[in-house]
């Protein structure tokens, strides 16, 4: 396992929630490495610190239909590519209440996953590769449609998985760039931030990103956000950085542990 791959799951593995080859794999790692050692120390002091702090929850909302809400982006989407389908193609008709919706969308992600798995491996059949792009079109638009509309729900935990989706879509499109964005500076709740600031950092590569989350360190008072935001841009060496992260150091609001993170980070940028 690999410094980036540590620091990823160090949350994780810090509340126990990893399974037992993972924490294997993270102690083996620990034991040997001087910098994730630390940021393990460092991480894991935070978290005590913060760890009596009122977690903000969203506020109580009208929830929206979700069976209105995937009709209507499915419609939309097809409208959007109307063009380029081909003939035989027929409109999408959902009839089934909120909670099936979602198993079973889950569960087409599922059986197209595997399906496109068996024919790139296997070949036992003649689907084309224009086929294979097809399948592959429609995971990704059944997992943007979930995405999106479960950043509306009440539930966290809802958000959280949302935010999940986001992470297993290859070359994100601009509106999913720009809903874990949104999410990690205006969501309620710090814990589906969190998650919005991991799966953002999975695309770190693009400037945009990149960006945007230097962007956001400008906005973020919750310790656990900064230090993890910090972290990311240190690891990308990304200079933009350098100005918000003395402004984090020079907060008097600040907490010490954070501005001891962050004063060692910018010595690395």
């Amino acid at each position: 396992m690999e410094c980036n791959d540590v620091q990823l799951l160090m949350i994780d593995y810090i509340d126990n929630s990893l399974e037992a080859a993972s924490r294997h794999e993270i102690e083996k790692h620990l034991l040997t490495c001087e910098k994730c050692s630390a940021d393990f120390a460092e991480m894991k002091m935070l978290l005590q610190t913060v760890a009596d702090s009122k977690v903000e929850l969203p506020g109580p909302a009208l929830r929206e239909n979700f069976q209105g809400m995937l009709q209507s982006e499915l419609n939309r989407l097809a409208a959007g590519k109307n063009i380029n389908e081909k003939p035989e193609r027929k409109p999408i008709v959902l009839k089934w209440t909120s909670p099936l919706l979602k198993i079973a969308a889950s569960f087409a992600i599922l059986i197209l996953g595997v399906l496109i798995g068996s024919k790139i491996k296997y070949g036992r059949d003649n689907y084309s590769s224009a086929q294979i792009s097809d399948l592959r079109s429609e995971v990704k638009e059944i997992k943007e449609v979930l995405m999106f509309s479960m950043l509306k729900e009440e539930s966290a935990s809802q958000r959280i998985k949302a935010v999940s989706y986001a992470e297993e879509i290859n070359n994100p499109n601009q509106k999913v760039i720009t809903a874990l964005i949104e999410t990690l500076n205006h969501d309620k709740n710090v814990n589906v931030r969190l998650a919005s600031v991991y799966s953002l950092a999975k695309f770190s590569d693009n400037q945009v990103v990149r960006d945007s989350l230097v962007s956001s360190l400008t906005r973020q008072t919750e310790p656990i956000i900064q230090v993890v935001l910090i972290n990311i841009l240190t690891e990308k060496k990304e200079i933009k950085a350098i100005k918000p992260i003395q402004e984090i150091i020079l907060n008097k609001n600040t907490l010490k542990e954070v501005k001891d993170i962050a004063a060692k980070n910018l010595k690395l940028i």
